[in-house]
């Protein structure tokens, strides 16, 4: 099985829920726990509600494509958006420091836990910032012990 399919979905929270079964039937197809289908489908909900609020700054006019890439051993699954750049310095560093804190102080204070909970979520994860505009955002879950390292990268997305 190598198969694929794609979503492009109004930057719209009302639009997650189509998005959220589409993701769960995937990762269902290629074998995932019913646990991982959920931790897979929430990470890709909070990447989409994280393109929505910092992307398109809550505007009503953005559009999200989703591409699920199904293999017998993996899902790949691209978030695309078209709206601002991402500065992934600041990005990794926001991840680094809220993990910081939280180990630190023992509590935690609402928001910035949303990347750290889809790379704990995900086996791989990558941003590639698009020629014109936008961020792609791949995502890689395998079944097995067949693990890449979970990286955050500049790099070209494959699948």
């Amino acid at each position: 099985m190598r198969e694929y399919f794609e979503l492009r979905v109004p930057a719209n929270p009302k639009m997650m829920c189509l998005v959220r079964k589409s993701i769960s039937q995937a990762s269902e197809m290629v074998g995932f726990s019913p646990r991982e289908v959920a931790v897979i489908t929430l990470a890709v909900d909070e990447g989409c509600t994280n393109i929505i609020r910092h992307s398109y700054r809550e505007s009503a006019n953005g559009e999200i494509v989703i591409r699920v890439r199904l293999y017998p051993d993996r899902i790949v699954i691209m978030l695309r958006d078209f709206g601002g750049e991402v500065d992934f310095r600041k990005l990794r560093e926001g991840m680094f420091k809220r993990k910081e804190e939280i180990e630190k102080k023992g509590h935690t204070r609402p928001g910035g836990l949303g990347m750290m909970l889809i790379h704990s979520a995900m086996d791989k994860v990558q941003y590639k910032r698009c020629r014109n505009s936008g961020t792609v955002l791949r995502l890689v879950k395998y079944l097995s012990g067949d693990k890449e390292e979970n990286v955050t990268s500049k790099g070209a997305p494959r699948g």
